[in-house]
């Protein structure tokens, strides 16, 4: 018999972190949160409305969080309803925490389509800033 894990880490670069658009949607499944980077680079969407990340290892860094959520339905609709099906493939990597490297799942768009101008320096939190 196998149990699920205590807590899933979700590494957030866009609209589910903290104070941003779909937070509300996850918060009360969250453990903890932690500040954390990838390598890749953040593109507005096409829409210019929220970020859609790309894999690039000769990229720059992406800012975000790791959240360490409770595993359960409610956080897979979030998760399936409101991320996948506009074209993020879910994945496993390596993120840089202040306590070190750690896998987490990771919303990667998955085409070259739908892109729009590049976020230079890889965080939404202050591209929504300064756009105000």
């Amino acid at each position: 018999m196998t149990f699920p894990p205590p807590a899933v880490p979700l590494f957030v670069y866009g609209s589910l972190r903290p104070d941003m658009a779909l937070w509300g949607a996850i918060s009360e499944h969250v453990i903890e949160a932690h500040p954390a980077t990838l390598r890749g680079r953040l593109f507005w969407d096409a829409g210019g409305e929220w970020p859609v990340l790309v894999l690039d290892d000769a990229g720059g860094v992406v800012h975000g969080e790791v959240l360490s959520l409770r595993p359960g339905d409610a956080v897979n609709r979030v998760i399936v309803d409101e991320e996948l099906r506009y074209g993020y493939d879910a994945r496993w990597l390596p993120v840089a925490t202040d306590a070190g490297e750690r896998e987490a799942l990771v919303l990667v768009w998955n085409r070259a389509t739908g892109l729009g101008p590049e976020i230079p320096h890889g965080d939404f939190v202050r591209a929504t800033a300064e756009r105000s």
